[in-house]
């Protein structure tokens, strides 16, 4: 079922405001969720819905929470008390751009949070102010080690943005070959993975979405050492827990989840003005659009622009929703008192 985006994202605001959300951070949340949708990485987009009302009602997530922010030089630090993932990320971003317009380059740390959506999303609304951008972040173990078979690190995402006179470059990048999202969307839509996306029980790759115990990391000891960094930065560093001791988002209602995210913001206008500074960007965007493509390829693209493509498609088309999530809105929508849009389906 294919749904308009604007349609949706006005719907998941209001299912958030029956969930005592502010009107504005219901509005955020429902961007960020659906902006993932519009981007073809639904595995952050709206299946997360029912994850974030369970740790609601487990009293984990307090959705009239406000982080608590403190402030020294040129660094944030941010517990997230009790708020949603996006709502303690969106208070980073927004210190980081004062901090930066003053410093020049500003970092933030978050601890106590929960899942945020996508890493790129804050990456790029850094970038859309004018800043090259690094964001990272930890997440509960579900990915092995190279050379282990039990999971050890979270898929530890890796994401970093910069400006342009168009659409910000940007990279959003899992460290483990998938994202465990991805995993989820195949068993809702009954299909088969790549066998290098995750192991069984064995630490035996397999195909089947429903076997896949932990993730792979992306190019072998390449992604693994990534990954690694990942946790240092935002877990190690942040005060947030670290691997094992990150609750489950699904299994684990016995604690707060306490996810570390950190970012990094370098104001461009400190280094060079921004005019020169996208001009040459777009300089090396043509350079690469001008690359002859390979064999099996169209055209060579640059970091973001498959997404974009995506985002655009999608806007126009409307974002298509498994069956087995819509009846999960759906059943979410009816109890709160915020029926699903069916009349926007498509």
């Amino acid at each position: 079922m294919s749904i308009d985006a604007a349609e949706l994202q006005g719907w998941v605001s209001r299912l958030l405001e029956a969930w005592e959300y502010a009107p504005d951070d219901a509005a955020f949340l429902a961007e960020t969720l659906v902006d993932a949708n519009l981007r073809g990485v639904d595995s952050h987009g709206v299946i997360r819905l029912p994850a974030y009302r369970a740790r609601i009602d487990a009293g984990l997530v307090d959705p009239q929470a406000s982080p608590l922010i403190e402030r020294s030089a040129g660094v944030v630090k941010i517990d997230a008390a009790g708020a949603s993932g996006q709502i303690a990320a969106r208070a980073a971003v927004d210190e980081l751009i004062a901090l930066s317009s003053e410093l020049g380059v500003a970092s933030a740390a978050v601890r106590g949070s929960t899942h945020f959506g996508t890493a790129g999303y804050y990456a790029r609304a850094l970038a859309r102010s004018g800043r090259v951008a690094i964001v990272v972040s930890n997440s509960e173990p579900i990915v092995v080690p190279f050379g282990g078979r039990e999971a050890l690190l979270g898929t530890n995402p890796f994401a970093f943005a910069a400006p342009t006179s168009g659409d910000p470059i940007s990279l959003d990048m899992a460290t483990s070959t998938s994202a465990m999202g991805k995993v989820l969307v195949a068993r809702t839509r009954g299909e088969s993975v790549p066998a290098d996306w995750g192991v069984d029980a064995e630490g035996v790759p397999t195909t089947d979405p429903d076997a896949v115990v932990a993730l792979l990391p992306a190019g072998g000891p390449k992604g693994y050492g990534l990954g690694f960094l990942v946790e240092i930065l935002a877990g190690v560093l942040t005060g947030a827990a670290v691997a094992g001791d990150i609750g489950n988002m699904y299994s684990d209602f016995s604690k707060r989840q306490d996810v570390g995210h950190f970012m990094i913001a370098i104001d461009v206008a400190k280094f060079l003005p921004i005019e020169t500074f996208t001009a040459r960007i777009d300089a090396l965007v043509a350079l690469a659009h001008a690359t002859e493509p390979a064999p099996g390829f169209g055209a060579v693209l640059v970091p973001g622009e498959p997404e974009e493509r995506s985002r655009r498609a999608r806007g126009e088309a409307g974002i298509e929703i498994p069956d087995a999530t819509v009846a999960e809105l759906v059943e979410l929508g009816e109890i709160a008192g915020v029926a699903y849009p069916v009349e926007g389906a498509r």
